[in-house]
């Protein structure tokens, strides 16, 4: 382990040698933490080796209304990714432990109402949740259709322009879109190498 890593939820370094996922969870639940600030500033600082952070960025939604997202991260490296801007919208949540479905669709709600938005100085973005609201769905399911039950949630986001940045046992911090590796800490720029980065509008 590397004297700078700081688990967020024991997972190994992924900057280390691999280590067996069995017996844990592949997408692993960030629950020990008691705010979502102190989420929030972990996750980030996890970050801040690949990506550019800015926190609490100002912004004004197409009905006019003035927004505020936790935070905008830009790749350091731009030169694996398709685009040659890449900068997403980070928004955290630590949904209470007896929250339903009411609450998981609203916080996606809130995702999208920020795919609307004007950033100042960086215009519509993608936007990441961190933790993401799938798993938490997946969490609450009780339907015997439960995998292919988020797996529609997360495409339909996805195509909704929101992404999830969420930590996986062997893969450390990851962003993903659809459910598919976008970037993680471990294995670097994946999907983003042949996928625009950039907010789509009409035919996909």
């Amino acid at each position: 382990m590397s004297a700078e890593f700081r688990p967020l939820a024991g997972e190994p370094d992924p900057a280390g040698p691999l280590v067996s996922s069995a017996g844990h969870p592949y997408e692993v639940p960030l629950n020990d933490f008691t705010s979502e600030g102190e989420l929030a500033k972990a996750v980030l600082d996890r970050l801040r080796p690949a990506f550019h952070i800015r926190r609490e960025w100002p912004g004004r939604h197409c009905s006019g209304r003035p927004a505020r997202i936790d935070a905008v991260i830009r790749p350091r490296d731009l030169a694996p990714w398709r685009d040659d801007v890449v900068t997403f919208g980070v928004e955290f949540k630590l949904p209470p432990a007896e929250a339903g479905i009411h609450a998981y669709t609203g916080w996606l709600a809130q995702a999208v109402d920020y795919t609307h938005v004007d950033w100042k100085g960086l215009g519509r973005l993608r936007i990441l949740t961190c933790p993401g609201p799938a798993l938490w769905l997946d969490r609450i399911q009780q339907y015997s259709q439960a995998d292919s039950t988020v797996s529609l949630a997360r495409r339909l986001s996805g195509q909704l322009g929101v992404g999830e940045l969420v930590l996986r046992w062997t893969h450390g911090l990851t962003i993903a879109f659809n459910g598919e590796h976008v970037w993680s800490e471990r294995h670097g720029v994946v999907r983003g190498r042949t996928w625009t980065m950039a907010p789509r509008v009409g035919s996909r």
